[in-house]
């Protein structure tokens, strides 16, 4: 069975999940190549099958020892529904150690629920809410997205609260990248008006973070930025936050940054 890494680790790096496909326009990612090429529904079944298989030829019977009648996870993750989202960012195994809820734009309000169970009925310590670079739910938002499904509709209504404070002109890119990071911050405010009584006992800690594979940041393509802890968005002050303590200076500067003026 493949030990679990250290909990401090988890800023490090997100297994794959299945993700939501969109094709409307206001979907549309900067830097997608023009022509995708995409499996056929055999092939697709085909790759899950043999994929299995690898899993269960690398991992005898005991591996599934220690979680046969239960489950108890450290961290509760709340994600983009993006298929480039995924829980080997992380480098823990994520068996039995992290609860994921994926939706678009990784809301809080629409997934209230599964998050619940994963903070009030799993030993979950942390609730990370995280975002990334490129999110097309946050674009879309941005714009007209009045074709699109009734489904879809109802859940970029709820991310309008926040697009709508963010700036109103200026480069589209850079509002983009800016509102990722403000969604963060808007889901980590609604988290803990959810959990204020577990945060205040110091119970549960609830972190914002985006997952930079456009390397907005500045720290590298793929890392894993906290933006912020229990309400804080002041790299500085996220920086001395006692749930950061056993990381080293070096590991702390290269996971913690900020884009966005505060909420």
């Amino acid at each position: 069975m493949q030990k679990m890494r250290t909990s401090k680790k988890f800023i490090l790096g997100l297994g794959c999940a299945v993700a939501l496909t969109m094709t409307s326009t206001a979907f549309a990612e900067h830097g997608e190549p023009s022509a995708v090429s995409v499996k056929s529904a055999e092939a697709t079944v085909k790759a899950a099958v043999a994929g299995n298989d690898q899993f269960t030829s690398h991992n005898d019977s005991h591996h599934f020892d220690a979680f046969q009648t239960g489950q108890t996870p450290t961290l509760t993750v709340v994600t983009c529904s993006d298929s480039r989202v995924h829980t080997q960012l992380f480098g823990m195994d994520p068996d039995n150690n992290i609860f994921v809820i994926r939706n678009i734009g990784n809301q809080v309000k629409t997934a209230e629920g599964s998050i619940d169970y994963g903070v009030r009925h799993l030993p979950t310590k942390i609730l990370l809410i995280l975002g990334h670079s490129s999110c097309g739910a946050v674009k879309a938002a941005m714009g007209d997205y009045s074709g699109e499904t009734k489904g879809i509709k109802a859940e970029l209504d709820t991310l309008k609260p926040v697009i709508a404070a963010g700036e109103s002109s200026g480069d589209l890119n850079a509002r983009w990248s800016k509102n990722v990071e403000r969604n963060v911050d808007y889901q980590v405010k609604a988290a803990l008006e959810l959990y204020k009584e577990k945060v205040q006992a110091n119970e549960l800690t609830v972190v914002g973070a985006v997952y930079d594979f456009n390397d907005l940041y500045g720290k590298g393509r793929g890392k894993l930025v906290i933006t912020n802890i229990n309400g804080e968005t002041a790299p500085n002050k996220i920086m001395t936050h006692p749930v950061l303590k056993d990381l080293n200076r070096g590991e702390i500067v290269n996971h913690v940054g900020s884009l966005a003026p505060a909420l």
